[in-house]
């Protein structure tokens, strides 16, 4: 009697793992194109599958996804959106992928784009605008069949599959432990400056922040939050009242972008590693404020990994769990 090859035979005779061999017969993206045709291959040497599965595993559906990312001027969303290009066109992800630069801080813009572009894609992701029109647009797409995805910052009230990105409220909580724990010891001011609060990970940011400092640091009084569009010269400007108005600010949390505009105002104001700043996102920004310590550190998350995880949802049933954070510091800065 013959026994049928199983996978562990044709992983053998393509040369590479198990896994990837389950990855190519199950149509999942993150296989070369090379690798997956020397896998396909393998299989139809062992008889494996039948010429009818080898045909549709050999030129798979590519199933269209539209990106929608804000215009903004945060340097970290615009490398993003750099990344993403570039991420795409490396190799055969198993989609067509689309991405477009919005007005990002208007709700009517983002729910115009999420209808008309919606129509013609497989699935959409956007960083989210918190906003009823944006919430019902999202719920038509969803009633279309359309897989919609959040990206970095969720919606309320959506019947969408989920978000992709950190836990906010234990970011802004993470944000407070280190500031408080880096504050004189006779106590002082701590800000937030966000963007905007459509922004529901801003909002979260803030919340999570307020919470710790309230609760276990009562020597440190909460000077407000400002919001400063993710504008750099808006953020400097806004930065510079601050240190007018509080002479004893220790500390501020940008729960957005454009972190160069509050380092602008420390510097000039010779401020700089004094007041104690805690950014989000590592950019080429962030990066240069980490090197010459205007910032403490970045709260992060590796592009690559949500990037991933936004492919792989095209393929699961199951929401993406929220991903690893990191904490960049001056001493742990990874190589550019």
């Amino acid at each position: 009697m013959t026994t049928r090859a199983g996978i562990r035979d044709i992983a053998l005779r393509a040369g590479v793992s198990e896994a990837t061999v389950d990855r190519v017969l199950h149509g999942r993206p993150n296989v070369r194109p090379a690798t997956a045709e020397r896998v396909l291959k393998a299989a139809a040497e062992c008889a494996y599958l039948s010429g009818a599965d080898l045909a549709r595993l050999a030129r798979p559906d590519r199933r269209r996804l539209t990106v929608l990312l804000p215009a903004s001027a945060n340097p970290f969303l615009r490398g993003f959106n750099d990344d993403l290009r570039r991420w795409a066109q490396m190799r055969d992800r198993g989609a067509r992928i689309h991405s477009y630069l919005l007005d990002s801080m208007n709700p009517e813009v983002l729910a115009r784009a999420l209808r008309r572009l919606g129509r013609k894609s497989d699935a959409i992701a956007f960083f989210g605008v918190d906003h009823p029109d944006v919430r019902d647009e999202v719920d038509a797409l969803v009633d279309r069949g359309k897989l919609v995805l959040t990206l970095i910052s969720d919606i309320t009230g959506a019947r969408h599959r989920g978000c992709i990105g950190i836990d906010n409220l234990a970011a802004g909580r993470t944000a407070a432990f280190l500031l408080a724990n880096t504050a004189p010891p006779q106590g002082g001011k701590l800000a937030v400056i966000a963007a905007t609060r459509h922004f529901r990970a801003h909002v979260e940011r803030e919340l999570g922040f307020q919470e710790l400092i309230q609760r276990d640091h009562p020597q440190l009084d909460f000077a407000g939050t400002i919001e400063g569009q993710d504008d750099p010269l808006t953020n400097m400007r806004m930065t510079l009242d601050l240190l007018e108005r509080f002479p004893d600010l220790c500390g501020i949390y940008n729960v957005g972008g454009s972190s160069e505009g509050i380092g602008m105002a420390l510097r000039r104001t010779g401020r700089a590693g004094h007041v104690r700043v805690i950014g989000h996102g590592l950019g080429q920004d962030t990066r240069r404020m980490l090197a010459d310590g205007t910032l403490l550190a970045v709260l992060t998350h590796r592009t690559q990994t949500l990037l991933e995880v936004m492919l792989d949802q095209l393929h699961s049933p199951i929401p993406p769990a929220p991903l690893p954070m990191q904490i960049i510091f001056p001493t742990n800065l990874p190589s550019a």
